[in-house]
């Protein structure tokens, strides 16, 4: 666990985990317990990461499971703290865009003033009758894939050895499609990386067609996305899905970081599930993921609120399916606008306290359609003071710039988004020839 997500989650946490046991009250019908009150707030906003194999997030790892009673016990009086405090569960969004987006973990104030009060009134079990049935996870009997079993995994070519001296690593593979693997040209509805673990700072990917280079460590029509610590596995809508051609490379970009010393080094081979689409191709929207962003930033010493910012204006009626900002260690706050071309405008995402220990995946629930000519604007902040710098290890005195070092910085806005033209439809728009029976459509790109 990085030592930026260890301070949110064990500090507030393990301050209470060895306090004395609190008095075992008798049971009050007016008194909360925790098979009755408690445990469905647990299911429906902690267990997703709160258990022994947890749902994949980026490598992101929660340090207990709370899923018994004698799971969570001895932890009541620090959940308590971190619920009250609002620093669990995890969700950064700010309210003005609250049931938007999928896998959103915000407790109600009623929510907060049970656990509370479970706690306050001896933290009682309360009868088991009144427990709600087990919450079942989608990766049991998957071999612990978060979108279900894939149609298709591929890793990378082979282990790789992060010595003991490394600190900081950038480094690229690429793994080659072979007929055994993918027989045909397929559509892909979910995409979901297994990263090595907390040592995984980021992992991007990219599908390269047959015979053309990979694309390692860039975006653009091939991206396949990315990946760190809390970004959760995207499976697409019904009806979006990005193509996979036979032939092709898939290419890792992998980001290294650790502490370097005897001892630290680890193999990790992260890999890729392929989850194909279903029903005709050619109704399809191809999905597209890249960046908004800014490559030519510098950020000064000394500075606690400086701006970057970057836009793209869509030029055809264009569905979002999803918002992940992207930076590092200075990064406090980020938002996204949306300016139409009647001149109104829009927030889409407001995150005012932004942390790269846990970078959360802001997927709509419903595509958020945006029509042509919509400027899509992105802003975030970073703290380069002393007190920030001592706290996240880095070197304030000095100026940043874009890098791909965790002590560098990025401003990278992510949308994964399509164009509302179905792929026949784009064909037809472009002069495509359409496919010949039985052959999935030729792409004709997201824009």
């Amino acid at each position: 666990m990085s030592k930026q997500l260890s301070a949110v989650l064990v500090a507030a946490l393990v301050a209470g985990a060895f306090s004395p046991s609190l008095a075992m009250a008798p049971n009050d019908e007016a008194q909360p317990t925790f098979y009755r009150d408690v445990l469905p707030i647990l299911q429906a906003n902690c267990q997703t990461c709160h258990r022994s194999a947890g749902e994949n997030i980026g490598g992101t790892i929660a340090p207990m499971a709370l899923l018994t009673y004698e799971d969570t016990r001895p932890w009541a009086k620090a959940i308590a703290r971190a619920v009250s405090s609002r620093a669990m569960p995890p969700w950064f969004a700010t309210a003005a865009t609250r049931g938007q987006f999928h896998h959103e973990r915000v407790l109600s104030d009623d929510d907060i003033a049970a656990v509370v009060g479970w706690v306050n009134g001896g933290a009682n079990a309360g009868d088991a009758a009144d427990a709600p049935l087990p919450r079942k996870f989608v990766e049991e009997g998957s071999g612990g894939w978060s979108l279900g079993k894939p149609d298709l995994i591929v890793k990378m070519p082979e282990r790789y050895w992060v010595a003991d001296e490394i600190a900081d690593i950038n480094i690229n593979f690429s793994t080659k499609i072979t007929a055994e693997m993918l027989p045909e040209d397929m559509w892909v509805r979910g995409i979901e990386f297994r990263v090595g673990g907390t040592h995984v700072h980021h992992m991007c990917a990219s599908a390269s067609k047959p015979g053309q280079q990979p694309a390692l460590g860039k975006f653009g029509g091939n991206s396949l996305g990315c990946i760190a610590l809390g970004a959760e596995s995207q499976r697409m809508p019904d009806g979006y899905a990005m193509k996979l051609e036979k032939g092709s490379s898939v290419g890792f970009s992998l980001h290294y970081n650790k502490e370097a010393g005897a001892g630290s080094g680890f193999f990790d081979q992260s890999e890729i599930g392929f989850t194909f689409a279903d029903g005709d191709a050619s109704t399809l929207k191809e999905v597209q993921f890249d960046p908004i962003g800014n490559l030519t930033f510098e950020i000064p010493p000394n500075q606690d609120r400086w701006k970057v910012g970057a836009a793209r204006v869509f030029p055809v009626d264009t569905e979002l399916l999803a918002l992940w900002p992207h930076a590092h260690l200075r990064a406090v706050g980020a938002r996204y606008e949306a300016f139409y071309p009647d001149g109104t405008s829009e927030l889409l995402l407001d995150v005012p306290n932004y942390d790269q220990a846990w970078q959360t995946t802001y997927q709509y629930k419903t595509p958020k359609a945006i029509p042509g000519g919509t400027r899509v604007q992105v802003t975030m902040w970073y703290d380069n003071t002393a007190e920030r710098g001592r706290e996240r290890g880095y070197d304030h005195t000095k100026g940043v710039l874009l890098g791909t070092a965790t002590t560098d910085e990025m401003m990278l806005g992510f949308i994964s988004y399509a164009s509302s033209r179905k792929v026949d439809q784009l064909q037809q728009l472009l002069g495509i020839a359409p496919p010949t029976s039985g052959s999935p459509p030729t792409s004709g790109g997201g824009q």
